[in-house]
């Protein structure tokens, strides 16, 4: 089968696109994969990310079978964010377009579910496919590469790490809090691009004299990742159940060993099931607890991260690779 991915710019999107195709090659080589923003070519399926790359090829396409995964619903939960050209006709479009798709990827359930009883789409023809995360190194970084990374951000002995969106309704600040009661000694390391969001945060923690154990990394250099999580005690990550939230953060952690502490969401649940523990954002003294638990050497630790072990098999590229091709050659 001669499967196409189509052509976009540098992006989430293009990173994503690009990863599928390595990791298909390797695992599914009997198949071919190329980037082609022209229609025809001789191409049995296209595989598109995201509904505004996927409008202009299935409006287009006629039969040619396609696939899109769609990575957000923002199009149907923020209608508002759009102009008015945009709400009569583009989203009029991306629905006719994704109706007429032959699969379409969320990348859980819940989304799932959004999706068919927004837009009347046969829930049959929606597919889940765990997202791909970040390639966790087959060995640790050594201790020199480890060092470099502390010093390069100025990084605390110990840690909690925070990555991912530095939004509202994601409960840093509950973090923030559970530290100030907590005398494990932890550090907070938060990881997004800057926000007025992120300025609100640093004020908040300097006016509740924790900015000595407050640190942001605005821009992570993307090979620095797998260092970050090896210097890091615990992950946390806490969003509201209504908040916009991806699991890619929670099965990078968990692929790189390091102990979660989720905030008790179906998303998270569906995400890391018993290899995380869960906490409600209120819940202040029971976040110090489970941090300090966590950050400890005692069993609960080790527990954690044998659970975690095991459930990151579920997200491996070759188990991704396998449930893509199932869905490609049914159709």
């Amino acid at each position: 089968m001669k499967i196409g991915f189509s052509k976009v710019p540098a992006t989430p999107a293009a990173g994503y696109t690009r990863q599928l195709r390595e990791v298909l090659t390797k695992y599914a080589p009997q198949h071919e994969y190329v980037v082609d923003e022209k229609i025809g070519s001789g191409i049995d399926l296209y595989h598109c990310h995201g509904y505004r790359t996927a409008l202009p090829l299935l409006l287009r396409t006629g039969r040619t079978k396609t696939v899109v995964t769609v990575p957000d619903l923002h199009f149907l939960r923020y209608p508002h964010l759009y102009t008015l050209p945009e709400r009569l006709v583009l989203l009029s479009a991306y629905r006719r377009a994704l109706r007429t798709a032959g699969r379409l990827i969320t990348l859980n359930r819940g989304a799932r579910e959004e999706l068919s009883r927004k837009l009347a789409i046969d829930p049959r023809k929606i597919e889940v496919v765990m997202p791909l995360a970040a390639r966790a190194p087959q060995e640790a970084p050594p201790d020199a590469e480890l060092e470099a990374v502390r010093r390069k951000y100025m990084l605390p002995k110990r840690f909690v790490l925070m990555l991912g969106t530095v939004e509202p309704r994601h409960n840093h600040e509950a973090v923030f809090e559970a530290l100030a009661q907590s005398e494990a000694g932890l550090g907070v390391v938060v990881c997004g691009r800057r926000t007025v969001y992120s300025d609100f945060l640093l004020g908040y923690a300097r006016a509740r004299h924790l900015a000595g154990r407050v640190d942001f990394i605005y821009e992570l250099s993307p090979e620095d990742l797998p260092a970050l999580f090896r210097l890091a005690r615990v992950f946390a990550y806490l969003p509201d159940a209504e908040a916009e939230a991806s699991i890619v953060p929670v099965v990078e952690a968990m692929r790189a060993g390091l102990p979660v502490l989720l905030s008790d969401t179906p998303l998270n649940r569906e995400a890391a099931a018993e290899a995380a523990l869960y906490v409600y954002p209120e819940q202040i003294e029971r976040i110090a607890q489970r941090l300090e638990q966590l950050a400890g050497e005692g069993p609960l630790r080790r527990t954690m991260q044998e659970r975690e072990r095991r459930r990151a098999e579920l997200f491996s590229e070759y188990a991704v690779v396998q449930r893509l091709i199932d869905i490609y050659t049914s159709l």
